[in-house]
């Protein structure tokens, strides 16, 4: 049924450069992908007004995506459970230096 029961399983999602993680969630082709967006909200659409689509980047790839802008930062702060290395899904912008990034 595509359903994670293991917090520690992984998956790939295949997405292009120039999308945000929210949208490989949202629109992206593939089971992965669908996967994805059953861990994934986007309630305010993408505009940054809400943190649904918070994800936590691996530490060994948050250097990488880099931290978030202040605004971005603000509404992290608000999310459930924010860690060291969330990130608004909405927010991170996929370029080729991030494939194989771990969320």
């Amino acid at each position: 049924d595509g359903k994670i029961t293991n917090p520690d399983a992984k998956f790939d999602v295949h997405a292009f450069e120039g999308m945000s993680v929210t949208d490989v969630a949202k629109f992206g082709s593939g089971k992965n992908a669908q996967v994805l967006g059953e861990y994934l909200d986007c309630a305010c659409s993408g505009v940054m007004a809400c943190s649904t689509c918070q994800v936590v980047i691996s530490d060994e790839w948050y250097g990488a995506v880099g931290e978030p802008e202040e605004a971005e930062q603000d509404m992290i702060d608000l999310a459930y459970n924010p860690m060291p290395t969330s990130r608004l899904g909405c927010q991170v912008i996929l370029d080729e230096s991030m494939e194989g990034m771990v969320l």
